[in-house]
C-alpha cells in the first residue's frame, strides 16, 4: 500500500515536471514563431503593394509602411485573437532586439551614402534654400504649435515642440530615393535637390542633436556633467577615425581593381558597426551614434561602397528592415484618434508644409529660377521617407508622442510620398528645356567657323576611334574645331551623381590625370591652335546619362554629338543612345568602330578612306556636310556614291530640289580635288542597294550613311525585315553594321537635329540660374 502510494506520488511529480518543462518549451518557442509571422506578413503586403502600386511609379516607402498598417491595430491586429498572438510581450523583446539591430545597419549604410566634403562644393543658391527649408517652418511651426495646443486644448507638453521640429525637416537620403525613382538624379534640378536637403539636413540634425543634449543637461543638472558627456564621445570618433578608417583604406588597397571585398573583409566591417554601436551604449549615449560616425568616416570609394551597399544592403533590407515596419506598425492605431487630435496634426502638418514650400519658392524665384521648377524643387524637398518614419519612432519611443499623433504623422507621410510623386511627374520634366529653338547642325555651321562637338565615351577602347574621327574632321586655323569629351560611367550604387570637370591647368603632372583626359590633351597640342579640348567624367544612371550630355549640348551651343556604338553594347547602355538620339538639341553621329579606326595618330599622318552613301533627306544631306569638312584633308580619299532610283516619280518635290542642291554644291566646292569622287548607281528596288554597298564597302575604312530615310523611297523596298538592333542606326546603317553583311569597315551615322521649335524657352536664363549652381 505505501509502495504503490509512492509509486503515485513518483508518477505525478514526474508529469508535473514534464507539463512544466513543455510549458517552457511551448512558451520559447510562441515567442519566437510570432516573430517569424510577422516578418512573413509584412515581407507578403510589401510585395502586394509594391506590385499594385509599380504602374503608378511610387516609391518603396510607401509599399513598406501600407505593409505596417496591414498588421497594425487599425487593420489585422484591430482583432483581439491575431493581436495577441502577434505582439504577445516576449516576441516582442525577440523583435526589439532584431529590429535594434536593423537600425544600426541601416544608418551605417544611410550615413555611408553622405559625402560631407559635397557640402563644401554647394553653391550659394543651395546654400540659401537649404537654410530657408529649415529655418523658415521650424520657426513658424513651432511658434503655431504653441498656439494650436491652446485652440484645441490638449494636453501636451513638450513633445509638441519635438513634433514641430521633426515634420520640419528635409532628409538627403529621402530626396536621394524619390530623385532615384523619378529618374532625376543627374538632372540639373536632381543636383540642386540634393545640394540643397545636405544642407538642410545638416542644420536640422545639428539642431536636433543640440536639442537632445540640452535637454538631457537639464535632467542631469549639472555643467560638469555635461561636459563629461560630450568628453566620452571623443576616444569612440578617434577608435573610428584614426583605426577602423585606415583598417578600411588597407582593404580597398588589397582588392584588386574591379573585384569585390573578400567576404572576410565585410564580416569585420560588419564587426565594427556592431562595435561602435556597443561603445556608444556603455558611453552613455544612444547605439546609433557610433555607426552613424564610422558610416561618415568610411572612406569614399565606389569599390568598397557598392560592395557593402550590395552585402549588408540585401540582408538588413529582406530581413531587418521588416523588423522596423513591425515595430511601426505596432503603433499605429487611427481607432484612438480623436477629432481634436487629427484636426491638430493635419493642421501642424499643413502649415509646415506650406511655409518650406513658400519659403523654397520665393527664394528660388528671387535667383531667377523658373517658377515650374521653383514648384518642383519645393515639392520634392518636401516629400517625406524611411528617415522621417525613423524620426517618428523614436519620438515615440523616447519622447512620449501619444500614439494617436504618432499614427496620424506616418500615414501622412506616406500620403506625402504619394501625392508629391504624382505632381513633381506631372510638372517637371528635364528634356523640356532640350526642345531646339535654335538649328544646331553641321549644315547650318559655316565652313570657315569654329565646329563645336561633344565626344562621348562609354568605355577606354573608345579613345582612338574618336580621336581619329575628329582630325578626320579636318581642324584648320580658317575651321577649328572645339571638342568637349564626356565619359560616361554607370553610377555605382551608393554613391552620389556627380560632374567632373578635368582642367590641364589644374593639374601639376600629365600622370594624375587619367588616361583618356591623357589621350585628348596630347591630341590638343599636337594641333595646337586648330583644337580646343576640354575634357568631364558624369557618373550617372542608365536611365537619366543622356540628360547630361543634352545639358552638355546646350552650355556650348555645340553641333554635333559622336556616340560610340557596338553591336554587343548591353541594353542599359543601348538605351542611353535612343534617349540621346531622341533628346539630344543638335545633330547625333553613331560610330561603330571595326577596329580599323583604332591606329594611333600622330597630327599628319592620318590616312583614311571614306565612303558618303547618298539616297536623300536630311539626315544624308547633314551626313555630306560632314563630308565637306573632311574633303579638305590632304591624307583622306573621299567618295560619295549617290544611289538613284529608276523610277523617277518624286512626290515631294521640295526634297528633291534641296537634295540636288546640297549634291551640286559639293561637287562645286571640290571640282578640283583629285582625292574627290563622286558616282551615281541606278536601283530598282533595295536588292540593288544590297548588292551595292557589299561590292564596295571593304575598300573604305569609314562609311558613311544618313539614319532615316523616307520608308517608301524605291532605294529600301524590301530592306525594313534586316533589322537587327532595333534598327537605332536606321536601315541602311543596320544593314551594314550586321554579322551577315561582313562589312570591315567602320561605319558612321549621321541624324541632323531631331526638330526644331521656334518660340525661345527662356534658354539662356534657364541654364544660367543652375549653371551658377553646378
Amino acid at each position: 500500500m505505501n509502495q504503490n502510494s509512492t509509486t503515485e506520488l513518483v508518477c505525478e511529480a514526474f508529469e508535473a515536471h514534464k507539463m512544466i518543462r513543455l510549458k517552457h518549451e511551448d512558451e520559447n518557442y510562441y515567442s519566437f514563431s510570432p516573430v517569424l509571422v510577422q516578418i512573413g506578413l509584412v515581407t507578403l503586403f510589401k510585395t502586394f503593394f509594391q506590385f499594385l502600386l509599380m504602374p503608378f511609379g511610387q516609391q518603396r516607402f510607401v509599399s513598406e509602411i501600407l505593409g505596417g498598417i496591414a498588421i497594425s491595430p487599425s487593420f489585422l491586429g484591430h482583432m483581439e485573437r491575431i493581436n495577441r498572438y502577434l505582439f504577445a510581450p516576449r516576441s516582442v523583446m525577440i523583435l526589439d532586439t532584431f529590429e535594434v539591430f536593423g537600425l544600426v545597419f541601416v544608418l551605417f549604410l544611410l550615413s555611408l551614402r553622405l559625402d560631407i566634403t559635397v557640402v563644401k562644393k554647394c553653391g550659394k543658391l543651395a546654400v540659401v534654400i537649404g537654410l530657408a527649408s529649415f529655418v523658415v517652418p521650424t520657426v513658424i511651426t513651432t511658434l503655431m504649435a504653441s498656439y494650436l495646443r491652446g485652440f484645441f486644448k490638449l494636453e501636451l507638453h513638450e513633445e509638441v515642440y519635438v513634433v514641430a521640429v521633426i515634420i520640419s525637416t528635409s532628409s538627403f537620403h529621402v530626396v536621394f530615393s524619390i530623385l532615384e525613382d523619378l529618374k532625376l538624379l543627374n538632372s540639373e534640378l536632381g543636383r540642386l535637390a540634393l545640394s540643397s536637403s545636405m544642407v538642410s539636413g545638416l542644420f536640422s540634425w545639428s539642431f536636433i542633436v543640440i536639442f537632445a543634449n540640452l535637454k538631457e543637461a537639464s535632467k542631469l543638472g549639472s555643467k560638469k556633467g555635461i561636459i563629461l558627456a560630450q568628453i566620452t564621445r571623443i576616444p569612440m570618433v578617434m577608435i573610428i577615425v584614426f583605426a577602423f578608417r585606415p583598417m578600411m583604406w588597407w582593404m580597398v588597397r588589397q582588392t584588386p581593381e574591379g573585384q569585390p571585398l573578400k567576404q572576410s573583409y565585410i564580416l569585420i566591417i560588419s564587426t565594427m558597426v556592431l562595435f561602435c554601436g556597443f561603445l556608444g551604449e556603455i558611453n552613455g549615449h544612444h547605439f546609433v551614434f557610433g555607426p552613424l560616425v564610422l558610416g561618415l568616416a568610411t572612406p569614399d570609394n565606389p569599390q568598397l561602397n557598392s560592395c557593402l551597399m550590395e552585402k549588408i544592403g540585401t540582408f538588413v533590407n529582406s530581413f531587418l528592415v521588416p523588423c522596423f515596419l513591425v515595430d511601426v506598425g505596432r503603433g499605429i492605431n487611427l481607432f484612438l484618434a480623436t477629432f481634436k487630435h487629427v484636426a491638430f496634426a493635419l493642421m501642424l502638418i499643413f502649415i509646415s508644409t506650406l511655409t518650406k514650400l513658400s519659403a523654397i519658392i520665393a527664394t528660388s524665384l528671387y535667383y531667377k529660377m523658373p517658377f515650374r521648377d521653383a514648384l518642383s524643387l519645393g515639392l520634392i524637398l518636401n516629400c517625406k521617407g524611411f528617415v522621417d518614419a525613423l524620426l517618428y519612432n523614436a519620438a515615440n519611443k523616447f519622447e512620449g508622442l501619444k500614439t494617436e499623433f504618432f499614427s496620424i504623422l506616418v500615414v501622412t507621410a506616406m500620403l506625402q510620398s504619394v501625392f508629391v510623386t504624382l505632381l513633381v511627374r506631372l510638372l517637371y520634366d528635364p528634356s523640356r528645356r532640350y526642345i531646339a529653338y535654335k538649328q544646331r547642325t553641321i549644315q547650318n555651321t559655316g565652313l570657315r567657323s569654329e565646329l563645336q562637338i561633344v565626344a562621348c565615351l562609354h568605355q577606354q577602347d573608345d579613345v582612338r576611334s574618336i580621336i581619329n574621327v575628329l582630325e578626320a574632321t579636318n581642324p584648320t586655323r580658317a575651321s577649328p574645331i572645339a571638342v568637349y569629351v564626356l565619359n560616361l560611367k554607370k553610377l555605382i550604387e551608393g554613391t552620389l551623381p556627380l560632374f567632373i570637370s578635368h582642367r590641364l591647368n589644374n593639374i601639376s603632372s600629365a600622370e594624375k590625370i587619367d588616361i583618356v583626359s591623357n589621350a585628348f590633351y596630347q591630341f590638343e597640342q599636337q594641333n595646337q591652335g586648330l583644337v580646343t579640348v576640354q575634357c568631364f567624367t558624369s557618373f550617372a544612371p542608365y536611365a537619366t546619362m543622356h540628360d547630361d550630355v543634352c545639358t552638355m549640348v546646350l552650355e556650348k551651343s555645340t553641333s554635333l554629338v559622336i556616340v560610340p556604338f557596338q553591336r554587343y553594347d548591353s541594353p542599359s547602355m543601348r538605351a542611353v543612345n535612343r534617349n540621346i538620339l531622341v533628346k539630344a538639341p543638335c545633330s547625333v553621329a553613331l560610330l561603330v568602330n571595326r577596329g580599323n579606326l583604332d591606329r594611333y595618330v600622330l597630327s599628319g599622318r592620318l590616312t583614311m578612306k571614306v565612303c558618303v552613301v547618298f539616297i536623300g533627306g536630311t539626315d544624308d544631306r547633314e551626313t555630306l556636310a560632314y563630308a565637306q569638312r573632311m574633303s579638305g584633308h590632304p591624307n583622306i580619299r573621299l567618295t560619295v556614291l549617290r544611289l538613284v532610283s529608276v523610277d523617277q516619280t518624286f512626290t515631294d518635290l521640295i526634297e528633291k530640289r534641296r537634295n540636288s542642291s546640297m549634291i551640286n554644291e559639293f561637287r562645286l566646292n571640290n571640282n578640283d580635288c583629285p582625292r574627290v569622287s563622286y558616282k551615281e548607281e541606278m536601283v530598282k528596288h533595295g536588292n540593288d542597294t544590297v548588292r551595292l554597298l557589299g561590292a564596295m564597302c571593304n575598300d573604305f575604312d569609314l562609311i558613311m550613311v544618313g539614319r532615316r530615310h523616307d520608308p517608301d523611297s524605291t532605294q529600301l523596298i524590301g530592306l525594313s525585315e534586316w533589322g537587327e538592333i532595333d534598327q537605332d542606326l536606321g536601315v541602311i546603317g543596320d544593314i551594314m553594321a550586321s554579322k551577315d553583311f561582313e562589312c570591315k569597315a567602320s561605319i558612321l551615322v549621321v541624324q541632323q537635329q531631331a526638330s526644331v521649335v521656334v518660340e525661345m524657352i527662356q534658354s539662356q536664363k534657364y541654364i544660367s540660374v543652375y549653371n551658377s549652381d553646378r
